[in-house]
């Protein structure tokens, strides 16, 4: 209800070429490499208006810190979310998912889905991290789902987080796009001949996006570092949009550096 969607893509037309080249490989054209370009930066750039987005990037530096702290389910209440402290994956996962319900409720109308795209990023981003810090010898209890969680407030931690969340933030970006077209990508004497076909585009995507978040690293690491543990300061959601308008510029350089752009 009232759900705005993110339109058309601007040179809709490329996005068969696209999937052409992610699934046979080969020399990008101009077009393309500017269209690979411009989705995910444009998406990026419309999300720092999200509040959505927002929250999920601050609730993963936060929760984190909330974890670390000596009373964990107050420090969760403090940021919006349930005054109860997980006691596995799941309840972390739900707990982060339900905060960013809350926001997405008070938006009504002005709730877009980049939001629900960064919804998603979030999550896969915390469930992945926190499961590789989780024991595997035996069953997790409490207390190590909680360590797990702090374990990713320190600033070598946040950058992986980082890069796992914008990584999946603009995969599924152009997922929203070329997966809503499938239908006319797919069979003889398409761009896709089949599922093997969508397969290997899949990894393609998957890989190029992980690949080129990899400069999110360096920067989120220093980024943490200075303002939170060398100046001190409490990260908030204006500090978190500062964070991704840099975010923005970098990726988008990365992106066309990796497409071949001069």
């Amino acid at each position: 209800m009232g759900h705005q969607r993110l339109g058309k893509l601007p040179a809709h037309r490329l996005l068969p070429e696209i999937v052409r080249y992610l699934v046979t490989g080969g020399t990008p054209t101009e077009d393309l490499v500017d269209q690979v370009t411009e989705v995910g930066r444009d998406a990026l750039k419309l999300a720092l208006k999200d509040p959505v987005f927002i929250e999920a990037l601050w609730l993963l530096i936060r929760m984190p810190q909330a974890a670390a702290s000596q009373d964990f389910p107050i420090s969760l209440e403090n940021l919006g979310m349930a005054g109860i402290a997980p006691a596995s994956l799941s309840d972390v996962l739900v707990s982060y998912d339900r905060a960013l319900e809350k926001v997405q409720r008070r938006l009504h109308a002005g709730a877009t889905d980049l939001g629900e795209i960064a919804r998603r990023a979030g999550l896969s981003a915390l469930g992945a991290e926190v499961r590789q810090a989780l024991p595997t010898l035996w069953a997790p209890t409490a207390a190590d789902v909680r360590a797990s969680v702090a374990a990713l407030k320190g600033t070598e931690k946040f950058a992986a987080l980082s890069q796992r969340f914008y990584a999946s933030f603009v995969e599924r970006v152009i997922h929203y796009y070329v997966d809503r077209n499938l239908h006319n990508m797919v069979g003889a004497g398409r761009v896709a001949r089949s599922v093997h076909d969508l397969r290997a585009f899949n990894d393609s995507i998957r890989r190029h996006c992980e690949e080129s978040a990899l400069i999110m690293r360096a920067f989120a690491k220093d980024w943490l570092g200075k303002n939170h543990y060398k100046d001190g300061k409490q990260i908030s959601r204006d500090d978190v949009r500062r964070f991704s308008a840099h975010a923005v510029e970098k990726i988008r350089i990365e992106l066309g550096i990796r497409k071949g752009a001069p």
